[in-house]
């Protein structure tokens, strides 16, 4: 008897048709858990913005593809000397260009094969690794991208999709990924406001918010309707979003720093991909840029995302020079549109990674997302390896040793 993924096969393609790609993606989206990043607005904007080169990691169970990921690899160097490549899942490697941060990063896969196709498709991307190579992913949710045990695929790596299928059996994929190491390189937490648990136990926004939080909010809106009314403006248009988004920069600078890799609106790639992003994404509804106003004072703007019913928190660029303490912009503005998105039948609000006390606030549950590398065991990471364990152990004995200092 056959096991259940047989049948499935993995692919390396190498350059592949733009077209082609987007045709097969897009069908395959609609087999997919909902992803607003792995979407084709995201991707496909990313790769008309950054990539010019790529490879697509494809996987079929019979003539249905069931997989799709897209390979950016990096030549990595030290001193203008390679010591090996990067291959990079639906990133391209290079800071400036990641800066634009996907979340919930993953291969594109049917739902119902998910976790069968996952590892393989990355024992497929490893078999193309030599030495000193690696696999990097992220940010992803906390889930199996290598597993050790037996399965059975057949991996075809050629330079088109028909052409030179060097086939690896199951057996080897199998042995080289049970040598495969893993290395978190980057980890935080994801924080989100699920709706149906509130709705199910009857409770409001207000009801399942704490007293302090209810009590902030309120001085806070009291202060800010003294000013004047408190009201949201929407961007109705591509000329209107590019305009909020614009406007968003002197608060983002501001309070992050205006050193492009401090804040994206100094980065030109970052912002060259958000205007094109909002060109393609706010007439589809999937693109939400929201002005905050109390009167004629402002209190900044929130950079949304709404796919499958949620609402997905990017980013916010807010007014913090009031001076008042009390006034409190982040949690004002985020109470609103939550209680917009409720009332617009919305299933929840997303806070995304990072960890923050508003979104700790507002927040029913939590994920853990990661960026990993995964390799080969080899000499140049093993010594990397023992280098870090002596520095950590170096480390430890000076805290204890300064911690005896102050004995008395």
């Amino acid at each position: 008897m056959e096991s259940k993924n047989s049948s499935i096969q993995c692919e390396w393609i190498v350059n592949p048709d733009h077209k082609w790609l987007a045709e097969h993606w897009c069908a395959l989206e609609e087999q997919a858990e909902p992803n607003l990043f792995l979407s084709w607005l995201w991707i496909g904007t990313w790769l008309d913005c950054f990539v010019d080169n790529c490879c697509v990691v494809l996987a079929r169970q019979e003539d249905k593809i069931v997989g799709l990921g897209i390979i950016v690899i990096k030549e990595k160097k030290i001193a203008g000397l390679s010591y090996g490549r990067q291959f990079c899942l639906h990133r391209t490697g290079i800071p400036s260009q990641d800066q634009i941060w996907i979340e919930y990063n993953d291969f594109l896969m049917d739902k119902t094969l998910a976790n069968t196709v996952r590892p393989l498709m990355t024992a497929c991307v490893m078999s193309q690794m030599n030495g000193t190579d690696l696999f990097e992913i992220g940010a992803s949710l906390d889930v199996d991208f290598v597993s050790n045990g037996p399965q059975s695929v057949a991996a075809h790596c050629g330079s088109e999709r028909a052409d030179k299928q060097a086939v690896l059996s199951g057996l080897a994929l199998a042995e080289k990924r049970a040598f495969a190491e893993k290395e978190v390189v980057w980890e935080s937490v994801g924080f989100a406001l699920d709706f149906g648990p509130l709705k199910d136990k009857q409770q409001t926004l207000d009801s399942f918010l704490s007293r302090n939080a209810r009590y902030q909010i309120k001085r806070s809106l009291n202060k800010y309707n003294a000013l004047g009314e408190v009201k949201i403006t929407t961007a109705s248009s591509v000329t209107q979003g590019l305009e909020l988004f614009n406007h968003a920069a002197e608060y983002h600078l501001s309070r992050w720093g205006s050193k492009s890799e401090q804040s994206g609106f100094a980065n030109p790639g970052f912002l060259h991909f958000h205007h094109e992003l909002i060109r393609r994404g706010l007439p589809q509804g999937r693109i939400a840029i929201h002005h905050l106003q109390a009167g004629e004072d402002d209190l900044g703007v929130i950079y949304n995302f709404h796919h499958a019913n949620w609402v997905l928190f990017y980013l916010s660029a807010l007014n913090y020079g009031s001076g008042d303490n009390h006034l409190k912009p982040g949690l004002v503005a985020h109470y609103l549109l939550i209680q917009d998105a409720w009332e617009n039948g919305a299933l929840g609000y997303d806070f995304m990674g990072g960890i923050a006390r508003y979104k700790k606030t507002f927040a029913n549950r939590e994920c853990r997302l990661a960026i990993s590398q995964f390799r080969y065991p080899h000499f140049t990471y093993s010594v990397k390896k023992a280098i870090r364990a002596l520095k950590r152990r170096a480390l430890k004995r000076r805290v204890l040793s300064e911690s005896s200092s102050d004995c008395p």
